[in-house]
């Protein structure tokens, strides 16, 4: 059950597509009722609902208001182009960590196309932002291994077995590189111990998407993100 719906908005009035319709209905929704929303924005309506049709709804928005994020660190991560199941996974609690920004990064062992599954991965979100109501929904792009060095911000760090502590006092935007199950290639990891500071969880190999878990909940509780 969705903690809020998610809709677009025009001249007062509130639109929910085919997957918010068939919310309304799994939920017993009727035209009448009133629902709390969001635009993925970081606005909050509150609506009245005017019509749940077969695949199309819309309702007369009563009250809207911006729901200010005041924190003003953003974690961002850069997950691997693995396999759907885990990927999906590891989105889904990227977004109940408050994890600002995903990048899903192709390398030599993580080469998965997702480019024409743009519109999966959205919904993905969207759900995941519901549940643990957010109202600015995370943004994401696929990029290619070259352009974490472009994108990443100053405090990046990736997951190595030879890599150091978890810092202890973090103050400003962070960044999480997580390879794939394959591991970065030896040509890869000299590339980021050029540019970031490596770090490791333990002494047992986790599949990406547990490490990338466990990392962002440490960084998400540091920066407040939950």
């Amino acid at each position: 059950m969705p903690n809020i719906f998610y809709c677009t908005t025009k001249n007062e009035i509130a639109y929910f597509d085919e997957h918010e319709t068939n919310h309304l209905k799994v939920v017993r929704k009727t035209v009448g009722d009133l629902i709390f929303c969001t635009d993925g924005k970081g606005h909050q309506y509150s609506v009245k609902l005017a019509e749940i049709g077969k695949k199309k709804s819309f309702g007369t928005i009563l009250e809207s208001k911006y729901i200010e994020d005041k924190n003003p660190f953003k974690l961002i991560l850069f997950a691997p182009s693995g396999k759907w199941e885990r990927l999906r996974l590891l989105i889904e609690k990227s977004v109940e960590l408050g994890v600002d920004k995903i990048y899903i990064t192709k390398t030599t062992f993580s080469n998965r196309d997702y480019s024409q599954k743009k519109e999966k991965i959205e919904l993905v979100i969207r759900e995941s932002c519901k549940q643990c109501i957010r109202y600015t929904f995370p943004e994401f792009e696929i990029i290619k291994f070259e352009e974490i060095f472009r994108l990443a911000p100053k405090n990046t760090y990736f997951l190595d077995f030879n890599g150091e502590k978890f810092p202890e006092n973090i103050a400003d935007d962070v960044a999480l590189i997580v390879g794939p199950e394959g591991g970065f290639t030896e040509q890869e990891i000299i590339k980021l111990k050029e540019n970031f500071k490596s770090l490791v969880l333990g002494k047992k190999i986790l599949r990406f998407e547990t490490a990338a878990i466990v990392s962002l909940s440490y960084f998400a509780i540091k920066l407040s993100k939950i």
